[in-house]
């Protein structure tokens, strides 16, 4: 199943569109579909059913753990885990050593835990400053600024920008800091199918509520 590409570790299935380009020690597995120029950095691993846009920089030690979106035009820096079920919209900015989860319920060795799988959003635009983290379910606005080191444990829908232990909203953005929609622009949803076969403990949006 796997072919070694010198010292990585590349699924024979792995498709990807004009100018990748990688780096040392990178793992992809069965599964995993990259657009045109993305770029990987060393020590890479991407896990199956990751999908990525265009014109994506995916920076050392970084890594997804499944079925995931990353758009178009997004800067993913070094460190950081796109966690299953987490899509990433089209020209967000991911700082350096961020953290998502898709489950809230740790169900390791308690099997009277409810099992259930949450999809991340970060929207289209946003910034995630470095060393956040961010509980499963969140959903990031649009064109949201997350300060350095925050902890987001509940939805940034407004644009502004947050930061804090829990994250709050701080002040607004003026209109010249705001990035423009891509022309024909729609957020991405996973296919049923994709939820099937590696989200099969999804059931849907709940509330916001802490767990």
């Amino acid at each position: 199943m796997k072919n070694y590409w010198g010292d990585k570790m590349i699924s024979e299935d792995f498709k990807h569109g004009k100018n990748f380009k990688y780096g040392e020690q990178c793992v992809i597995e069965p599964d995993v579909v990259v657009g045109d120029n993305v770029k990987l950095g060393h020590h890479v691993v991407l896990k199956s059913g990751t999908r990525f846009g265009n014109n994506i920089d995916f920076a050392d030690f970084c890594c997804t753990t499944g079925i995931c979106y990353v758009g178009n035009d997004v800067n993913v820096r070094t460190r950081s885990c796109i966690s299953k079920s987490v899509i990433v919209e089209d020209r967000a900015f991911i700082g350096a050593g961020v953290m998502t989860s898709h489950t809230k319920n740790v169900y390791h060795h308690r099997p009277n835990m409810e099992k259930r799988q949450h999809i991340t959003r970060i929207g289209m635009g946003a910034i995630i400053g470095s060393s956040t983290n961010m509980r499963a379910g969140i959903t990031i606005g649009d064109n949201v600024i997350v300060g350095y080191s925050s902890n987001v444990v509940k939805d940034c829908i407004e644009k502004g920008i947050y930061i804090g232990n829990p994250v709050k909203k701080v002040t607004d953005l003026t209109t010249d800091l705001l990035v423009d929609y891509p022309d024909n622009w729609k957020p991405y949803t996973f296919s049923q199918e994709m939820l099937n076969k590696y989200l099969p403990f999804y059931k849907g949006a709940v509330k916001n509520e802490f767990i």
